[in-house]
């Protein structure tokens, strides 16, 4: 008996259980209006959960063998539209969108920062199943990266559970993760600007103390108060500040109309 294709062309993993697929689909809470994108849809575990909400679904593959499977496999699915093309390159939509996807982790940064960068655009959520490194890295109190904190200040990213690597094909070397991203409440495009300047100054100099990387944006004095009411103590060094206090701090000082910021550089809102 025939037990399928053993990877994509270009070797990559896929998830093959129909289970974790539908779990991914529940989790996101997908209706008949919503606009659903499945990056590399491979074999159509997640898609066909898809399919089953009455959404408009996008199944997006680049590998040729797949391609046909999909398009044979949904071919009365008349909401479904199987569309071959890299993840990484393929033109986002204009409208509301989600995405409930598995991502190996050679495509996984690059679709994340197209979705994520943006200080605005239509991506209102995801549910992923990520290789546990990958979902690590997303949910650190601490990034050690500067585009990871840009993208856990305005996003909720949460580990939902672990998915043993057995769920894919061919098998992980360790084991994924569900991962749930949600847009967070209460950023506006200032407060954006806000963000990104005291994280690029914070990551740019994570030695330094935290009040002096603030209070080259406002009074020393303030830098202090503010500082202290997010319970960051005298003399931390910029590096030990949460995410979720620089996001407090951004949200104070963007409703502050008497402050200006620099524009978010533009590469940010490529996708």
């Amino acid at each position: 008996m025939s037990r399928g294709p053993r990877s994509t062309a270009s070797g990559l993993h896929f998830l093959r259980s129909k289970q974790v697929g539908a779990e991914l689909v529940a989790s996101a809470g997908i209706g008949q209006d919503h606009l659903v994108i499945d990056f590399g849809a491979a074999v159509g575990s997640i898609t066909a959960p898809l399919a089953e909400t009455g959404a408009r679904v996008l199944a997006v593959e680049r590998d040729r063998g797949f391609v046909e499977r999909l398009t044979k496999k949904f071919a009365t699915a008349e909401k479904v539209r199987v569309v071959d093309g890299d993840p990484r390159s393929i033109p986002l939509p204009r409208r509301k969108f989600w995405v409930v996807s598995s991502l190996p982790k050679l495509v996984a940064d690059d679709v994340l920062r197209r979705l994520l960068n943006p200080p605005s655009s239509p991506f209102a959520g995801a549910e992923l199943a990520l290789e546990f490194g990958v979902a690590k890295k997303l949910t650190a109190a601490h990034p050690s990266a500067l585009e990871v904190a840009w993208w856990s200040s305005r996003f909720d990213i949460r580990v939902r559970r672990r998915l043993p690597a057995t769920n894919f094909q061919p098998n992980l070397r360790g084991d994924a993760a569900h991962v749930s991203i949600r847009r967070r409440e209460g950023f506006t495009r200032q407060t954006d600007r806000v963000l990104w300047t005291l994280l690029h100054a914070a990551y740019g100099a994570p030695e330094r103390g935290a009040r002096t990387v603030l209070a080259n944006s406002i009074p020393g004095n303030r830098a202090k108060r503010l500082m202290t009411e997010v319970g960051v103590p005298g003399g931390a060094p910029a590096e030990v500040v949460t995410i979720q206090q620089w996001s407090q701090i951004a949200k104070v000082l963007g409703e502050d109309k008497t402050l200006s910021w620099p524009a978010i550089p533009k590469t940010l809102d490529k996708t």
